[in-house]
């Protein structure tokens, strides 16, 4: 499980609320997987997939607004994962596998979602409040 304290903030409230939103998400995906139950599982994927698909969507719109430098890196990260879940996903809809989707929180989703906020999204959101402030 994702605390809130592990959750790194960034200069963009609106960004931290959107991760708050994600994490949440993913804490019911993993309390789903772990207790084997394969209906929630897969709703809480979809919900997850269709959240992640928003907040990619959003944060690509304001740094594209801002004509934010490295938006082409930023956004290829972006796309990368999302393949990455909807590959998750279609396993998961072939395997039934929850212990699978356990595995993926543990080992891949929540160290990225960390690392990505700490990196990426921290230099994004100090951009974006220099410009919607006009202190750049």
């Amino acid at each position: 499980m994702i605390t809130q304290e592990q959750l790194p903030m960034v200069a963009m409230p609106s960004m931290n609320d959107t991760h708050l939103e994600e994490i949440l998400i993913i804490n019911r995906l993993e309390t789903a997987a772990n207790d084997n139950n394969t209906q929630a599982v897969a709703d809480t994927l979809k919900e997850l997939l269709e959240h992640t698909a928003i907040h990619f969507f959003d944060e690509e719109d304001m740094m594209e607004e801002t004509l934010f430098p490295a938006f082409k890196m930023h956004k290829s990260e972006h796309d990368r994962h999302l393949h990455e879940l909807k590959s998750v996903i279609n396993y998961f809809e072939e395997h039934k596998d929850a212990s699978a989707i356990s595995a993926y929180i543990q080992g891949n989703l929540t160290p990225w979602l960390i690392n990505h906020i700490e990196t990426m999204d921290t230099m994004t959101a100090k951009f974006l409040a220099q410009s919607t402030t006009g202190n750049s």
